[in-house]
């Protein structure tokens, strides 16, 4: 009995190490999967069908990031929603999104990060901070928008990426969409039975940059995300002080969030922080 469990116990740690060895090497995979079936070719042509003038944007470590740049027609003072996209996602999944913010007289502005299609390099969690603030430089310095005039807008991984630039940079209003309070957090959530928070490389603890951040804030989750639980948001909300949180019945994690009923609310809350008429 004693050597059938030693045997047991050895078999249980061996694949314990070989379990946490795996997602040790493949976190980058599971963290920055990037999207199915987007080219470069793609994003040309439909770059071209909604008239969007296409970015390559030089960082500060040598990398090239793609992006849009989608002009409101308006004959005030600009402003823009400077986009940061979800993991497995880009810029093609929240064109209804795009639209609306330009009928409403917002300049849209997304990159994909490093690594994405388009982009070069390797994503990492030092990576797409680089890329958010040669993003911000380009808006503010190349399209020369006041830093007051400029909403960042983070959807699920792009959240972690919009807090801690809106914690450096200060903008004029920041929505936090579908995110969460930390990847360790997340992700000891989703794996209970392996120590993760030990291994995790790539870890975006957005909940430590609570009090950083002095712009007006939404936050925003579905109820029935099935990906980043609600109590995240609900979590951030509080965490931050948020000015808004926005709660949607039936709404899981790939479904869209901020169009349709609850748009005219997360459009209130833009023009409540940086109005339309100066």
């Amino acid at each position: 009995m004693a050597r059938t469990i030693s045997l047991g116990l050895v078999a249980a740690v061996f694949t314990a190490w070989m379990t946490m060895g795996l997602f040790s090497q493949f976190q980058r995979q599971m963290v920055f999967p990037g999207p199915l079936g987007v080219s470069a070719s793609l994003l040309n042509d439909v770059a071209t069908q909604v008239g969007a003038t296409e970015l390559h944007i030089a960082t500060e470590d040598g990398e090239t990031l793609y992006g849009w740049h989608r002009a409101a027609i308006w004959s005030g003072p600009r402003r823009v929603v400077l986009y940061f996209h979800g993991n497995a996602s880009s810029l093609l999944a929240q064109l209804e999104l795009q639209n609306l913010l330009l009928t409403e007289g917002w300049d849209f502005v997304g990159i994909h990060y490093r690594g994405y299609p388009g982009s070069t390099g390797v994503p990492s969690e030092a990576g797409l901070h680089k890329d958010a603030t040669a993003a911000w430089e380009w808006v503010t310095e190349e399209l020369g928008t006041d830093p007051e005039r400029v909403a960042l807008h983070g959807r699920s991984l792009g959240g972690a990426v919009a807090v801690q630039l809106a914690a450096k940079v200060n903008p004029g209003a920041l929505v936090l969409e579908s995110s969460f309070t930390s990847i360790v957090d997340l992700a000891k959530e989703h794996y209970r039975w392996l120590p993760v928070g030990k291994v995790l490389e790539h870890r975006f603890m957005t909940r430590d940059f609570a009090g950083k951040v002095s712009c007006p804030l939404l936050v925003a989750h579905g109820a029935a995300d099935s990906i980043i639980d609600v109590h995240h948001g609900k979590e951030l909300a509080r965490l931050f002080r948020a000015d808004e949180y926005i709660e949607v019945p039936r709404i899981d994690h790939n479904d869209m969030l901020l169009v349709g009923t609850i748009a005219t609310r997360y459009l209130r809350f833009l023009e409540g922080a940086v109005p339309g008429r100066q």
